[in-house]
């Protein structure tokens, strides 16, 4: 039970990945520190990260080239990545015994793969720190550009010398993350980027896309038009699924297509992106003229997985039993042509319950990015996934709480 009449330093809203690094750092400095969290439990979001393994933070990367994976706002974060980036992660989590394993690509997961042990290394440093739980913060009491107390749902009074909101933003919906922190900072005056999905797969048109639900195709180049221009480009995996498609490239793209959304957007894959159209109709051409005998779908199947190839020979109106020895060279031209440049119709981005992070949020403009302090409340900082920076997938998302957790309960 927490008592109404106990000083805190500093309050600390919102129990996720921020909102516990920064009330660890804080209660570090001697500071006296309630944490407030909505749900029965802390850390309900960190335990779904990265399908439950928690891929906690991206080695291998400098300042700098971490700030790159935030787009034109990362510069924001080489300030506070020089105070606790990669190598101050890793040491916190080492030193309490976590074991840490890094991925051939640069994510990082403990060792074990489970979520569970890195929220258990949080709940272990929150000794001391006092928590309260299932309840939510209603508004502040701001005067003279400082915030003297709180009201909580319950309409309960709290009061600290500093405020750290870490309430999140609206990925994962289902967990509680309802955009609340987003009304109480604009409550004061701060600027609210408009919030969308991110880190979030993408519907698509076609209903025959949905046979290829489960197909995983490991290596292709996919670009994004919008309304004609070409924006994005990436090359990696895409797995189909039954609205659409995913995989980390279309995740990352999502971020970016985002703000686009209304206007009219292209999707056009290559399959092969390590041959010119004119060397894929040569080697099909070579293989229908070393097996005539044998039907086209038994002739090309080192191409294409079983689902993939039939549809793309009914799309390009082939009879999959037809003999290489009958296949005309037209034919052959449409395969070539589709699996070279496959377009998809865009059908809008998943919603807020299955994205991996909120893009939007609080404007940079209005945080001191070598403190996390707001510039228009004297006493009020900010941290995680609240604020208008949303990384790549791999683990910069779950680094910018991190490091923005602890430069805030560094200042606050």
């Amino acid at each position: 039970m927490i008592s109404k009449s106990k000083e805190y330093d500093c309050i600390v809203i919102g129990g996720g990945p921020a909102g516990m690094m920064a009330a660890i750092r804080a209660k570090k400095r001697g500071k006296r520190v309630l944490l407030i969290e909505k749900n029965k439990e802390l850390g309900k979001k960190l335990l779904l990260t990265g399908d439950g393994r928690c891929n906690l933070s991206h080695s291998g990367k400098n300042n700098k080239e971490l700030a790159m994976n935030f787009g034109k706002k990362g510069d924001f974060l080489l300030s506070p990545f020089s105070v606790f980036g990669t190598k101050e992660t890793f040491d916190f989590f080492e030193k309490e015994g976590l074991v840490l394993d890094v991925e051939n690509d640069g994510r990082v997961f403990p060792k074990s793969n489970k979520a569970k042990d890195v929220l258990q290394v949080f709940k272990k440093l929150l000794e001391g720190v006092d928590v309260l739980h299932g309840r939510s913060v209603k508004s502040f009491n701001v005067r003279s550009k400082a915030i003297k107390s709180i009201l909580l749902d319950n309409e309960e009074k709290m009061e600290a010398k500093s405020y750290v909101l870490c309430a999140g933003g609206k990925s994962f919906s289902f967990t509680g993350s309802d955009g609340s922190g987003f009304f109480l900072a604009e409550r004061v005056g701060h600027t609210i980027i408009p919030t969308v999905p991110g880190l979030v797969p993408m519907r698509i048109k076609q209903a025959w896309v949905k046979k290829l639900m489960g197909i995983t195709v490991k290596d292709a180049v996919i670009i994004f038009y919008v309304d004609g221009k070409r924006m994005i480009k990436d090359r990696g995996s895409i797995l189909f699924t039954h609205f659409g498609i995913t995989g980390p490239m279309v995740l990352n793209a999502s971020n970016e297509l985002g703000k686009y959304i209304g206007k009219k957007i292209e999707i056009k894959i290559d399959l092969f992106p390590d041959k010119s159209i004119d060397d894929l109709k040569k080697d099909i051409f070579t293989l229908i003229n070393e097996n005539r005998n044998k039907s086209i779908k038994n002739i090309i199947n080192i191409y294409f997985s079983e689902k993939l190839l039939l549809e793309i020979l009914k799309l390009c109106e082939i009879d999959p039993d037809k003999k290489g020895r009958d296949i005309k060279k037209e034919e052959i031209f449409r395969i070539c042509a589709f699996a070279k440049k496959m377009e998809l119709v865009f059908g809008g981005l998943e919603g807020f319950d299955v994205s991996m992070a909120t893009n939007g949020g609080v404007s940079l403009n209005e945080i001191d990015s070598k403190t996390m302090r707001s510039k228009l409340i004297d006493n009020l900082y900010f941290a995680g996934e609240i604020i208008d920076l949303i990384g790549r997938t791999g683990g910069y998302n779950l680094q910018m709480c991190w490091t923005t957790g602890y430069v805030a309960g560094n200042c606050c």
